[in-house]
Formats: C-alpha cells, sequence, structure tokens
C-alpha cells in the first residue's frame, strides 16, 4: 500500500487559464499528495484555511497549493509526505523513501522499514537501511512524530 506501486499516481491537470501554456504535454516530476489539492483549491479560490469550524478547532493543513508547478517553479513544500493506511507506512523526504508494510486484521504485525534513494530506485528494488542507518532513524523519528499528530496513532490495532 505505501509502496510505489500502491501510492504512486499521475495528476494529469487541465486548466488553460492557469497552466502556463508552455508546460502543455510537459511532465512534472515533483511528488505531490493527495493533501496538496484541499491547499490548491484554497490557494486558487483566494481563501484562508479556516482555523476553527463550530468552535472546534481545525487541524492545520499538511499539504502545499501545486500552483507553483502549474508555472514551472518548485513547490514550497517545507516538510516530508507522509503515508499511512492500515499499518502500512512511509515518509518521503527529498530523495529518500522509507516504508514499512503492515497487516491488520486478526494478527496484525509491522514488518521492518526499508530505505529508497528515489532519484536513483523508483522501484524501490535496492534496499538501503543497512547501508544509512542514520537515515533510517532520522525518519523514523519523523514519521512517528507526524503520526501523533496527524492521530496516525494511537493505532485501533493491537500490534505485534
Amino acid at each position: 500500500f505505501a509502496h510505489e506501486g500502491g501510492i504512486s499516481t499521475p495528476l494529469i491537470a487541465h486548466w488553460p487559464k492557469g497552466i502556463t501554456s508552455s508546460l502543455n504535454g510537459k511532465l512534472d516530476h515533483q511528488p505531490g499528495h493527495v493533501i496538496d489539492l484541499m491547499a490548491t483549491c484554497l490557494d486558487v479560490a483566494g481563501i484562508p484555511h479556516p482555523k476553527e469550524f463550530g468552535g472546534n478547532k481545525i487541524q492545520p493543513l499538511e499539504g502545499v497549493s501545486l500552483q507553483p508547478a502549474f508555472h514551472g517553479k518548485s513547490l514550497a513544500r517545507k516538510d516530508a509526505l507522509y503515508f499511512d493506511h492500515h499499518l502500512n507506512g512511509a515518509i518521503r523526504d527529498g530523495k529518500w523513501k522509507l516504508v514499512r508494510y503492515g497487516k491488520t486484521g486478526h494478527e496484525s504485525k509491522l514488518y521492518p522499514w526499508e530505505l529508497f534513494d528515489m532519484e536513483k530506485d523508483r522501484s524501490e528494488t535496492e534496499d538501503l537501511v543497512t547501508k544509512y542507518p542514520e537515515k533510517v532513524e532520522e525518519l523514523e523519528a519523523k514519521w512517528e512524530q507526524w503520526a501523533v499528530r496527524a492521530r496516525v496513532k494511537p493505532w485501533p490495532w493491537k500490534v505485534k
């Protein structure tokens, strides 16, 4: 679920008045995430993300607007991209991706983290965990902080 085969999906955008015409038919390889869609819609509409609704505080947006990419510029992403789906987790930070398979159900289980250099190995075939243990620790710590902040954890499953 969190390996590229489960999360990598192209975004095809058509917006004649909003995308620079010189970019028509071009590919942009900057990673994006579904969380960027809300940030983009708010940016296009020119309205801020609300801080509360019905007297309840709203979590801050995690995504960034994709509008800069529509004009050939870099996205203003200040943090990594994070993923979790039924114990399948990942963090994508620059060229690095830390990913873990998980299994939910009667016997929920977490498998070890895998580390990939996405610039050299987009197919995630060479696990670099033993070669870069300090990068694994750094990314795992960031993922754990995000999981609490985004209310991914605590998990509703008992995990072995």
